[in-house]
């Protein structure tokens, strides 16, 4: 009965450890997730739950190697108690002849007997049991252990991804609310040469330009308004692969992925003037490049029929009317 005893006790603190696991296991939530210290903090407790399995995983190894050394002994005590019991009783008759001492002696010992092997029929039951008990807990934290590393993995490029994407707001706003800059001389631009000046001189002439920018993907036959985070701006539908074009010359300012533009270039034409070119499938171009009118800075996305071009007009950070300024 105390063996037993102890066995429900052992089963109900493994069934007790298995069941906190698995509520540790509930909302990871990372899709909601949109700052770095929630996430570094999401991937601390990840971490705690890493070292938690993989410290009660060594426990129970040594639990089982333990209990295979306890179930030899308990064959071996069994298998020499179960012979000495048939022995006994194979002999057939009461040890009469020695009086009645004898006889109690004799049932005595065939009594302590059967209950020394009833014991360690118990005992064995016990171990294949517990041994049972703790693969089955093993087993689970093997599959929490390996859930919280995926999620380790998974936070850990959530938080790449929020950085990243501070980044890159952080730098778009700056880009359209930075200073001019100046242009150094005799600078070349894929075969253009700016011989003087600087990006203000540039700017004068992208504001007379207004109503004759090229067009950023030529030969479309499809323009459609649109909108990127608020800000107004044309589609541009293209053949996809097809090159994306600058619509006036200036010297690139932002190429790199940013929301809900994807992969975007940013041209600064001078005096807070910018062209934006969001949605490209990709770019070979680098922020400090001078790029001519009609220079290829990109190429639309191969990944779907309808390659889409976002193309926007700012001052600053304000948005102008695009179709008026190429002319459309």
């Amino acid at each position: 009965m105390r063996i037993k005893g102890r066995l429900w006790v052992w089963i109900a603190v493994g069934l007790f450890s298995v069941t906190g696991w698995a509520a540790a296991e509930q909302d990871l939530g990372v899709s909601g997730l949109t700052d770095v210290p929630a996430v570094e903090g999401k991937i601390a407790e990840n971490l705690a739950r890493v070292e938690h399995a993989q410290a009660r995983q060594a426990q129970i190894d040594a639990e089982i190697s333990g209990l295979a050394d306890k179930r030899e002994e308990a064959e071996r005590r069994l298998h020499e108690r179960a012979r000495g019991l048939y022995r006994i009783r194979r002999a057939g008759m009461l040890p009469v002849a020695g009086g009645f001492d004898a006889l109690m002696g004799h049932l005595a010992r065939v009594q302590r007997l059967s209950r020394m092997v009833k014991g360690d029929l118990d005992t064995m039951e016990f171990l294949g049991e517990r041994g049972a008990a703790l693969r089955v807990e093993r087993n689970e934290l093997a599959e929490a252990l390996q859930e919280a590393q995926i999620a380790v993995r998974a936070l850990e490029a959530k938080k790449e991804e929020i950085e990243h994407s501070r980044r890159s707001a952080s730098l778009f706003q700056e880009t359209l609310g930075g200073e001019p800059q100046e242009t150094p001389s005799n600078s070349v631009s894929y075969g253009r040469i700016r011989v003087s000046g600087d990006m203000d001189d540039l700017g004068d002439g992208f504001a007379r330009m207004r109503g004759q920018l090229a067009l950023p993907v030529q030969g479309s036959m499809r323009i459609g308004e649109s909108s990127r985070e608020g800000a107004p701006g044309l589609e541009f539908y293209g053949r996809p692969g097809g090159p994306v074009r600058a619509a006036a010359d200036g010297k690139v300012a932002f190429a790199r992925s940013y929301g809900a533009y994807g992969l975007m270039v940013i041209i600064d034409h001078g005096s807070s003037f910018y062209t934006v070119y969001g949605g490209l499938g990709s770019t070979d171009i680098q922020v400090g490049d001078w790029v001519g009118m009609s220079t290829r800075v990109g190429t639309l996305d191969t990944a779907s029929p309808d390659a889409i071009l976002f193309f926007e007009v700012r001052r600053g950070t304000r948005p102008l009317d695009a179709r008026s300024w190429l002319g459309l």
